[in-house]
């Protein structure tokens, strides 16, 4: 407070001691002329008696060492003391003139004293001033030119307001030298606090939008404030648009629109890539933000069938990316290189939407890798086959391959693998090979001597690991003949094979269990593989093919027919304007499942329709290198008959086949088909005058010869017992050496 200020809140102080002089004057006439004994005199004879004999006192021990508190003891008992004397003389004289001449004088010498006895208040307020002043902040120093105009007209214009709080303005800063936007200290009088300010009178003292004008505290205590005047920065923002974060507020994060419940962190613009980044937090950490792209898309203006969307979670925050044009546009030609596998068994399969690599594995550290492969015709199936080939054997795996129709892009393949065929019955036999060469290598001795599991790298391995590739596997798996043993095999082959080494990639235009894919398999190609699903067609397919991959929550919209491409406004379509049909194919296009979650991608690209497919394909594979079986293994299955001609039809009367362990079995008979063209049955069933019979299985036979033994004769027992893979001879042999 200045001591200007302190002199103004003194002279209030004299004004009203003054007034209570006069009442007093007037009660000092009253009471002693009415009643001099009555309980108003009395008291006002006892308190300045009081009141005297207590400064006399204080007086008494204050006079060896007088000084200004004496002086300041003395005039402040005064007053007292002299009103008393004035009612006694009241009280001993007779007549009101003479007592009210009395009170009067009184009221006029104690009135004209008053501002002597304030003095010393006066002097230790500025005492205790300058202290407050010596800490409090220092104003900057004026400076050296004088004040602008600027300055000038803000400070008259301030001072026009009438702003509560006799405040002013101080430290004036002007954001730039041209410019009408300013920040200012805005200091209260001394010892006072500044008033709580309003936008909207700020505003008006300066004659700019309320939205211009903020306040704001400062470290320098309650006598301080600072404003913030920016009418040029609140146009031009009003001019380009609302805020990022006013935006995101209103169109996204309100209930039921695209991301509820969330607040923006920052907008992110990537100039070069063409892609506009979001980032923002739910305001409950707690909670997942939910993400409807959808209607991202209709907030942001873009076709969700452009593929130009995408929204990634990651605990209570969610980033969500919008491309200038469609990400997966872009042909990515694959190379020797991008599909050849690392020590990991990691090989690049495609390209991800946000520009990152998605790779296939050949190998885990566990075992083989598995496969699962999904998408319509057209879907770009059988162009990820030839690659995972092709990185099979830059891996020194090798690779058999079977389809159950024709495809010309999967038959380039053939001079590429140690196997290839076409038809259910060549699956089945392939599959069966498959499956008894996990016996034949689980008897085979390492390096070191001992039988062991297949891992990637482990030294000594006897073996060259293989993959087994079924395309179009449930069409397979729905023939009459066949297919009950191709998905008996390929359940076993899913779950055991993988230790021995051999692995199983299998495809189809649909993927479901009960249509001849067990669950076991399902699981097993879900926990040892990463399946790609291309496009399945319609949302029902799309679901089937994710159906127990990933949880039903992150199962992703099915793919567009075609996306990207010039989108028609009302008008021009009212107009009559005729689309330019240049919208993208969605071949290749498709998710690829990493740790539960698809990732959207387009795998990568090799030209196998041209007059350089051949050439094209060869680049990527190894030069003059075919990986096959070893000689043990070949001759091993030469010697069960599973490594003949696979295209032969099953001539056995009795299907060998495996039961619930994994163990050969026989099966019921079946009628065979006539596979033979023209005149001659190339597989047809012998004929025969006797009537048909079923064969009982070996068990029995054997069971049955044991129970004639020794009670028939030899004739006896081959006729009953012999028959299928039991000869004559067999029967004799096995007579003569229990009865002899």
């Amino acid at each position: 407070m200045s001591t200007a200020a302190l002199g103004r809140v003194v002279a209030r102080q004299v004004h009203l001691e003054r007034v209570l002089y006069g009442a007093a004057a007037l009660g000092l006439t009253i009471a002693p002329n009415t009643d001099p004994t009555g309980p108003v005199n009395l008291t006002v004879l006892g308190l300045g008696g009081a009141a005297t004999a207590l400064a006399s006192v204080r007086a008494w021990r204050q006079a060896g060492t007088p000084d200004a508190h004496l002086l300041k003891t003395v005039m402040r008992a005064l007053p007292a003391a002299t009103a008393v004397a004035v009612d006694v003389t009241a009280m001993v004289t007779g007549g009101w003139h003479l007592d009210a001449a009395a009170s009067a004088a009184w009221c006029l010498s104690m009135g004209w004293l008053a501002p002597f006895s304030r003095s010393g208040r006066l002097r230790h307020a500025q005492e205790t001033l300058r202290q407050i002043e010596a800490a409090a902040p220092e104003e900057a120093p004026a400076p050296a030119h004088q004040e602008s105009d600027f300055e000038r007209t803000l400070h008259a214009m301030w001072a026009r307001a009438e702003i509560p709080g006799d405040t002013r303005l101080c430290r004036i800063d002007r954001h730039s030298p041209d410019g009408i936007d300013f920040s200012a200290l805005v200091k209260a009088p001394d010892g006072r606090a500044v008033p709580r300010l309003d936008e909207v009178a700020v505003a008006a003292a300066f004659g700019v939008p309320e939205g211009a004008v903020a306040i704001l505290g400062t470290a320098y205590g309650p006598g301080w404030a600072e404003i913030v005047v920016t009418p040029g920065a609140y146009k031009q923002a009003q001019t380009a648009g609302p805020s990022d974060e006013s935006w995101w507020a209103k169109n996204i994060a309100r209930p039921n629109k695209a991301v509820p419940g969330t607040v923006l962190e920052y907008r992110q613009r990537d100039q070069a890539r063409g892609v506009t980044h979001y980032v923002a937090r739910m305001e409950d950490e707690t909670e997942a933000p939910r993400v409807d792209v959808k209607k991202f898309c209709v907030a942001v203006g873009v076709s969700h069938e452009d593929l130009r969307v995408f929204g990634h979670v990651d605990r209570n925050r969610v980033h969500v990316m919008v491309c200038d044009v469609p990400p997966l546009a872009a042909v990515n030609h694959a190379t020797r290189e991008s599909v050849t596998p690392d020590e990991r068994g990691f090989w690049r399969l495609g390209i991800a939407y946000d520009g990152s690599y998605v790779r296939g594995r050949v190998h885990r550290p566990e075992g083989i890798a598995l496969g699962l492969i999904g998408g319509v015709s057209g879907s770009g199936k059988s162009q990820l086959i030839v690659l995972c080939v092709a990185a099979d054997a830059n891996a020194g795996m090798a690779s058999w391959v079977a389809t159950e129709a024709p495809d010309g892009k999967i038959a380039l393949l053939a001079s590429h693998v140690d196997r290839h065929g076409v038809s259910a019955v060549y699956i089945w036999r392939m599959l069966l090979a498959a499956v008894a060469l996990m016996d034949i290598r689980g008897q085979m001795v390492w390096a070191d001597g001992q039988r062991r599991d297949w891992s990637p790298g482990a030294p000594g391995c006897p073996y060259t690991p293989l993959t087994v590739y079924v395309d179009e596997f449930l069409a397979a798996c729905r023939d009459e003949e066949y297919g009950e043993r191709i998905t008996a095999l390929a359940d076993l082959l899913s779950v055991k094979g993988r230790k021995y080494g051999i692995g199983l990639k299998i495809a189809g235009q649909d993927i479901k269990v009960d249509d001849g894919m067990t669950s076991t398999m399902r699981n097993q190609l879900k926990a040892n593989s990463r399946p790609v699903i291309l496009n399945m067609g319609d949302a029902a397919a799309t679901r089937r093919a994710f159906d127990g991959i990933v949880k039903a929550e992150v199962v992703p919209d099915p793919l567009p027919g075609e996306y990207g491409g010039t989108q028609l406004t009302i008008e021009e379509r009212i107009a009559g304007a005729e689309s330019p049909e240049d919208a993208l194919g969605v071949g290749g296009v498709g998710w690829i499942v990493v740790q539960g979650r698809p990732v959207l991608m387009r795998t990568l690209y090799v030209d196998l329709s041209g007059p350089d497919a051949r050439t094209n394909l060869a680049a990527l594979c190894p030069p003059a290198t075919v990986q096959a079986l070893t000689r043990h293994e070949t001759e091993a299955l030469e010697a069960l008959d599973r490594l003949g001609d696979w295209y032969a039809p099953d001539e056995s009367d009795d299907e060998e086949d495996l039961d619930d362990e994994g163990e050969p079995r026989k099966r019921r008979t079946r009628k065979k088909k006539n596979t033979g063209t023209g005149g001659g049955g190339g597989g047809g069933a012998k004929a025969s005058s006797a009537p048909a019979r079923a064969t009982p299985s070996a068990k029995d036979q054997v069971a049955l010869f044991l129970d004639m033994l020794p009670a028939a004769s030899a004739e006896q027992a081959v006729d009953a017992v012999a028959g299928g893979d039991i000869t004559p001879q067999d029967v004799l042999d096995a007579y003569e050496a229990l009865t002899h």
